[in-house]
């Protein structure tokens, strides 16, 4: 009963968010005259926010990788990682090793994954990447799959689109890192071997670590046997330079990354950016750009011109006509390596930014868990910003000619499939 309810809360939830349009933009109009600003809005949809500091972007996969493999070597009580997938590569392997090492010498670690992992397979060709959950169990490291896609919940709407699409890493409850890496195939090959073009952000934060800490500590305790107290995972003070806020999406937070897309449309003032991997547009989302375009906004969309599937490709490019018609300038990032750009980022004017695992789309307004940090200090915004500038120099302007090839019947399709499957 309790999983019928689910179904039927987020059947009505993506039904709404697509079929919303004209009270999208209405709500915005509102929402601009009740609160003077984006801190004002975000406090009213109770946002939470924490002190931070240290700030650190990684940009791709053996960045990252190489941070991580440091963060472990670091860490002195405990490591709880989410990541959406995990898939079996030489990195990953040497993450494992490295978390079971110190497991030895007295560390807690846990993974969460979700149970996509599965269902991954080499880019453009059906066949499967290996999942490394085995591969973890098999090293003794504690690993849970999130709503596991099997026996009768592949015959229920949420056995299939309930998933954690989040990417964080909580350590020693000081040190945070959010974005889009995952322990995976496509996100830990470096971009000179086409891998993708991602990010993860590093924070040292208390307040964020036990937020994150207890977020996970919730979702391990929902598929195992074995339970977590948050009591055992303390949280240790760290840099207090400024103010960090949070958007972390589950079915009992929904709404979340509707409103951090809200706060972006309606109180950018002169330019929004937003990087995407792609973008499966709905009606709702269409009118949030339409009322920043119609407040003078200047809206940029960059997106990638190179995917894992072919239906990601005729998915996300059947949009950009509609995306250009509303007045947005559209990039595509052709990385001279063929890596996907799978980064998600949103800056407001230059001076608040948000980058997390979202997407725009309609599932990540609805059934997805997603998480986003959102910043404004001078030296956050100093990095993204120049993460920004390292991929335009790839970005080419699409026209509306161009825009026009991509609307035939096979992309149209693809476009309806990835609105539920994206």
């Amino acid at each position: 009963m309790k999983l019928y309810s689910r179904t039927l809360v987020a059947s009505a939830l993506m039904v709404f968010a697509g079929m919303s349009s004209c009270a999208s933009y209405g709500k915005l109009a509102r929402y601009q005259e009740r609160y003077s600003g984006s801190e004002d809005f975000f406090e009213s949809r109770d946002v939470p926010s924490f002190k931070a500091g240290s700030p650190a972007l990684y940009m791709d996969g053996p960045a990252w990788s190489d941070r991580a493999l440091e963060l472990i070597a670091e860490a002195e009580d405990y490591i709880l990682i989410m990541s959406f997938l995990v898939t079996a590569i030489p990195k990953q392997e040497e993450i494992y090793d490295a978390l079971a090492a110190r497991m030895a010498e007295g560390i807690d670690v846990y993974i969460i994954t979700d149970s996509a992992s599965y269902f991954r397979t080499y880019p453009r060709v059906s066949e499967p990447v290996p999942a490394a959950v085995s591969m973890a169990l098999d090293r003794g490291i504690p690993i849970i799959e999130y709503n596991p896609i099997r026996g009768s919940r592949i015959f229920t709407f949420l056995g299939l689109f309930d998933r954690d699409h989040r990417k964080f890493w909580v350590v020693d409850g000081r040190i945070v890192a959010v974005g889009g890496q995952n322990i995976d195939y496509d996100s830990l090959r470096a971009p000179a071997d086409a891998g993708c073009v991602d990010a993860m952000m590093e924070f040292e934060s208390a307040g964020t670590a036990a937020f994150l800490r207890d977020s996970f500590i919730r979702t391990w305790n929902a598929y195992s046997l074995k339970r977590l107290d948050p009591d055992d995972f303390p949280a240790r003070e760290g840099a207090q330079d400024f103010n960090l806020a949070i958007f972390d999406q589950g079915l009992r937070e929904a709404g979340n990354v509707t409103d951090m897309f809200d706060g972006f449309f309606t109180y950018a003032r002169e330019e929004l950016w937003l990087v995407q991997c792609y973008t499966y547009l709905t009606p709702a989302l269409l009118d949030k750009i339409r009322f920043a375009v119609d407040q003078g906004v200047r809206v940029n969309i960059v997106l990638s011109d190179n995917h894992v599937t072919i239906r990601s490709v005729q998915g996300s490019f059947y949009g950009i006509r509609d995306l250009i018609d509303e007045g947005v300038s559209v990039y595509l990032y052709e990385s001279p390596t063929g890596s996907l750009l799978h980064y998600k980022m949103m800056m407001a004017d230059g001076t608040w930014s948000a980058v997390g695992s979202a997407n725009f789309n309609l599932r990540s307004q609805t059934t997805s868990r997603e998480l986003a940090f959102l910043v404004s200090d001078p030296e956050s915004m100093a990095l993204i910003r120049s993460g920004l500038d390292e991929i335009l120099k790839y970005c080419r302007p699409v026209g509306r000619e161009e825009a026009l090839t991509y609307r035939g019947l096979p992309y149209y399709m693809q476009n309806l499939l990835m609105q539920f499957w994206g």
